[in-house]
């Protein structure tokens, strides 16, 4: 049986859109079911995560990885790929960088001060990294998303296969598939 490619629209602006908001790419290309999927399953971890880490645990700081790696916010690089959900902290933190007496947003996703994450730490415990560790495997998943949408479903070539399954029953070797 033959499979019938997707006509798929722009995979730059489809990647793009999965970035922003995961599973729009896809609602895009005209593939609802893994839309809702993505934006279902990313955005839940996410939101849980946020949640659990009370909206505190993500945020981005501008500083030199080698020269001051304690300050260094490596999981927001993970949390980033998220996209609109985790872009208010890298807002926050560029205009933090700049006007470090600037209360945009009223400071929501901002960087905490270092008491406020001291005590998420002594009241939540391990919630608080179970949190940053959610939020930025929702980022991280969001990757898949956005080369499955740049590069559309994958297919199997039948000419590719049975050139497969002959080569592997020459070696010895059983294909999935075969008999």
């Amino acid at each position: 049986m033959s499979q019938q490619p997707i006509p798929l629209r722009d995979p730059l602006r489809a990647a793009f859109l999965a970035w922003l908001i995961p599973g729009l790419g896809h609602f895009y290309q005209g593939r609802k079911g893994k839309a809702w999927l993505y934006a279902i399953c990313i955005l839940s971890i996410y939101f849980v995560g946020f949640a659990l880490g009370e909206g505190k645990i993500v945020y981005w700081r501008w500083v030199n990885p080698l020269s001051n790696p304690e300050k260094f916010s490596l999981y927001y690089i993970g949390q980033f790929f998220a996209g609109l959900p985790a872009l208010p902290a890298l807002i926050q933190g560029t205009i933090r960088h700049f006007r470090p007496d600037s209360n945009f947003l009223w400071g929501f996703m901002a960087e905490p001060p270092q008491n406020v994450i001291n005590g998420l730490h002594a009241r939540l415990g391990k919630l608080v990294d179970i949190g940053t560790i959610y939020t930025t495997a929702a980022g991280l998943l969001n990757v898949l998303a956005i080369y499955d949408a740049y590069e559309g479903p994958a297919y199997v070539d039948e000419a590719e296969v049975a050139e497969t399954g002959s080569t592997a029953a020459t070696a010895g070797v059983k294909v999935e598939g075969t008999v």
